[in-house]
């Protein structure tokens, strides 16, 4: 499956749900305590584990001739559902 690129796609898309999920939290709070504690948790995971990826993202890159703004920027919006199948060879630039 890891090397299958529709999953990878999906995969994207569940990124970007769980921003939109989580700053929705922000923006409109629920009023259920789960459910707010679910938003601030994928928050929290998002906002500090995707710029930490950057420390391996950085270097896939690099070597694959990207922009630093390109491999920032789908880095931070997508996490390692962008760089790690373009490492794989999955996806290409």
């Amino acid at each position: 499956m890891l090397k299958v690129r529709y999953f990878w796609y999906v995969m994207m898309i569940g990124a970007v749900g769980g921003w939109i999920f989580s700053i929705l939290g922000l923006v409109r709070p629920s009023e259920n305590d789960t459910m707010k504690k679910i938003q601030k948790s994928i928050l929290y995971t998002w906002a500090l584990g995707h710029p930490l990826e950057l420390l391996v993202s950085l270097g896939i890159g690099k070597k694959m001739g990207l922009s630093l703004l390109r491999t920032v920027t789908k880095t931070l919006l997508f996490g390692f559902t962008w760089w790690l199948p373009l490492k794989l060879g999955v996806i290409k630039k």
